[in-house]
């Protein structure tokens, strides 16, 4: 899942910086002069590769979803890019929605997350969708009443309103389908009837539904350009982005044409790009773009946090791992986080497969002790039977590598009811 997590992260903030040069020209000026490259300057006098607000919150973001999907880790994220920074591109907050800037100021006067964004039909820009993305990684596993709940928790920290919500659910819901399958006729179609059919049962406003109605009714893809809008509307923001992805047959061409319809640039191209960057990749993301791009190599890292942290937010249990020294007959050479040795524990002669995600380093080696998140494989085998304290082996083949004592049951349905 790094790789996804890397294209999503950067797929994000390129389109972003291709767009920033241009933001606010109109689509005439760019049919004239087409942006075709990174460029540096223009309307923000900002130096090739500068992304804006748009990827600076969509790492604010990630980083929080690190530890969990905490509204309050999020916002305390949000505020220190606005007076602190954080997440910038180069130390300063150039580029801000009218919107937004509300919302953090309200979350700066201790107003809750989940109701710092405005709930007025005007507020419907598209500065909760800009930085949605990486909670795809979240929720992909959780029902579908779950994803929608958390999907509308995180987008009202600055945008309340069910259209913008709505958005955000069939952009998530597009990229979550895109994890599985590259066949994007086929998630067109089936969004149709999923997304469709749940926001009916949801009871939400037909009128509000039916704003969609290009998304969920039609077939988008075979309107001419003049009829797609890019302004900083959610709804076009979220109609070109899908425009652009099936007009186009890789990310480069995609994020450009993005770029060149005009008006809200960079984020019409972020949008498009990170689901382009989920389509295709992140190695066909143009490598002279990705050398220019401000805090490439902390995005990228920022990805490998995300996905460690994910995979510890899903694991089974904690425990803490002996590993048998060279000489007791353990393992010669180091084992990586991620390692999958067999489990065997204390009561049960059978054992199971374990993937154990090392917290504080990515190697160990042997008569080291290290602390791991570990997943089991088919965990409903062992519900009520694990306990803290309790010692397990793990092995390879009839090796025994070490010892294991489970320290926190992360499942509660593993935990022993007594």
């Amino acid at each position: 899942m790094q790789n996804k997590i890397t294209a999503a992260l950067l797929g994000v903030a390129v389109g972003d910086a291709l767009g920033v040069p241009v933001e606010f020209e109109e689509r005439e000026y760019l049919t004239r002069f087409p942006v075709v490259d990174m460029q540096a300057f223009g309307t923000h006098h900002q130096p090739a590769g500068t992304f804006s607000d748009d990827a600076s919150l969509t790492f604010c973001l990630a980083e929080a979803l690190v530890n969990g999907c905490d509204p309050d880790e999020i916002a305390d994220n949000f505020k220190l890019w606005l007076y602190q920074g954080f997440w910038s591109a180069r130390g300063q907050v150039f580029d801000i929605g009218i919107a937004t800037h509300q919302a953090i100021e309200r979350l700066a006067r201790g107003i809750k997350p989940e109701v710092a964004g405005g709930f007025e039909v005007s507020s419907n820009g598209n500065g909760s969708l800009m930085r949605i993305l990486p909670l795809v990684f979240y929720i992909k596993d959780k029902p579908v009443e779950e994803r929608y709940a958390i999907t509308k928790m995180v987008s009202s920290i600055t945008h309340g309103h069910v259209r913008s919500v709505i958005a955000c659910f069939y952009y998530l819901e597009f990229a979550r389908h895109l994890l599985e399958t590259t066949d994007i006729h086929y998630i067109y179609t089936l969004l149709k009837t999923e997304v469709g059919d749940f926001l009916k049962a949801k009871g939400i406003i037909a009128d509000e539904v039916a704003i969609f109605d290009r998304l969920l009714k039609g077939d988008i893809y075979t309107l001419p350009e003049d009829e797609v809008q890019s302004s900083g509307y959610v709804l076009h923001t979220l109609e070109a982005s899908i425009w652009c992805l099936f007009t186009t047959d890789n990310y480069k061409d995609a994020t450009l044409k993005a770029v060149n319809l005009g008006s809200d640039t960079d984020t019409t191209a972020a949008v498009t790009g990170g689901l382009a960057a989920l389509l295709y990749g992140y190695e066909t993301i143009p490598q002279d773009w990705l050398n220019v791009l401000a805090k490439r190599q902390d995005i990228e890292k920022l990805a490998v946090r995300l996905d460690k942290g994910l995979q510890i937010q899903n694991a089974d249990f904690i425990a803490e791992l002996t590993y048998k020294t060279t000489e007791q007959g353990g393992r010669k050479t180091p084992a990586a986080s991620g390692y999958r040795p067999q489990i065997k524990f204390s009561f049960d002669k059978m054992s199971t497969s374990g993937t154990q995600i090392f917290i504080d380093k990515e190697f160990v080696y042997p008569g080291e002790t290290v602390e791991a998140a570990i997943r089991i494989l088919s965990p409903e085998f062992f519900n009520g039977r694990l306990y803290d304290g309790l010692d397990f082996e793990f092995m390879e083949g009839d090796k025994v590598l070490g010892k294991g004592t489970i320290t926190n049951i992360l499942n509660p349905d593993l935990k022993t009811k007594i």
